[in-house]
């Protein structure tokens, strides 16, 4: 078994980053779509949630992806 070296450290940081970025997102996500305050403000900011969830990950998947060569 090897030892992980400096730049996959440092990728798997970033990963957990944006990890808790998705989840900080999903949460916001949440919140606004079961707010019992109906009102459009919190439409938007829950409408395009998947979208920006779905890019976040590709990006995160592009750096682990990165950090194994």
């Amino acid at each position: 078994m090897d030892a992980k070296t400096v730049k996959q450290n440092k990728a798997e940081l970033i990963v957990v980053g944006i990890a808790v970025i998705a989840f900080v997102l999903g949460l916001v996500a949440h919140l606004a779509g079961a707010s019992l305050a109906n009102s459009d403000t919190f439409g938007y900011i829950a409408a395009p949630i998947p979208l920006i969830l779905g890019i976040v990950f590709l990006i995160s998947y592009k750096i682990a992806a990165a950090a194994e060569d």
